[in-house]
């Protein structure tokens, strides 16, 4: 059988017609459709074994297609370059027919003083290098603006502007256990905090080491804390209905959703000292 040749036309030629026969065949190689919740438990694992690497390589060419679908209708010509690129190990894995052969430059292998201009002119000039207005470049800094959004969120719902322990502040992790095992406040039901510490888990990890993670899983990053942080839906209690930032949030008692939450800092650690800010980020009743 000859040599196909979806993934070069696509990242040499920007048309609708390559874009949809690319979103098919990615479709097509990724095989049976696997769940919302399979794809993405997968995509935000940093670690995994042998065996695991099949179901891996279909999930992330699965959210590959699904991210590209869902941006078609706007996509520009270094989107799908990125994701072409990006995708192309994996479509190897399940098409050696495939031609595949490009020369791939990831902004992990980008200098620090390359990265440190970068920093200089976003805060000098409110801009970066136009060279760098790319996708390598700006999905990396979006991963900084998706992890304090997140951090604002949960530290806000607690009232907390930070809680230490012998002087060391206690992590966002922490907080998240903490969040998600109130019994005083309603979450809406789209609140999932097993993904959400997916993410936090998988921010740390690109963050640390100065990653660019996958264009796909920023879009489902972006996906899973939607309905935590910038909820759509109007909330709806005792015949109103509240359109707020935070309706994701509902507490009927203030003072003792502030007792619990102290409550279960110090059961974690007896000599937690907490900062509370002088407004909570919730709807209150």
């Amino acid at each position: 059988m000859g040599k196909t040749y979806l993934l070069k036309a696509s990242y040499t030629e920007l048309t609708k017609e390559n874009v949809d026969n690319l979103i098919k065949y990615l479709y097509k190689i990724g095989g049976k459709s696997l769940t919302t919740k399979c794809k993405r438990q997968n995509a935000f694992k940093i670690s995994w074994t042998d065996k695991e690497t099949k179901l891996l390589t279909r999930c992330h060419v699965q959210n590959a297609a699904e991210y590209l679908n869902y941006i078609k209708g706007s996509i520009t010509r270094g989107q799908l370059r990125t994701v072409v690129a990006d995708i192309a190990d994996y479509v190897q894995f399940l098409d050696s027919n495939e031609d595949t052969a490009f020369i791939i430059l990831s902004t992990n292998t980008q200098p620090s003083a390359v990265q440190f201009d970068s920093a200089k002119r976003l805060f000098y000039n409110h801009q970066i290098r136009e060279q760098n207005q790319n996708n390598y470049a700006t999905d990396l800094l979006t991963l900084y603006a998706i992890r304090l959004s997140l951090e604002s969120r949960v530290r806000g719902l607690l009232g907390i502007d930070y809680a230490t322990v012998k002087g060391k502040n206690i992590g966002l992790s922490t907080l998240i256990k903490i969040s998600k095992g109130l019994k005083s406040v309603e979450y809406s039901i789209k609140t999932e905090w097993t993904e959400i510490e997916w993410v936090n888990n998988w921010l740390n990890h690109h963050m640390h080491r100065h990653l660019r993670p996958y264009p796909w899983i920023i879009h489902q990053a972006l996906e899973i804390l939607r309905p935590f942080i910038d909820p759509k839906e109007p909330l709806i209690k005792l015949n109103r209905t509240i359109r707020s930032f935070y309706s994701a949030t509902y507490v009927n008692d203030e003072i003792a959703l502030e007792k619990e939450i102290e409550s279960n800092l110090q059961e974690l650690y007896p000599e937690v000292k907490i900062r509370w800010l002088d407004k909570r980020e919730i709807v209150n009743k």
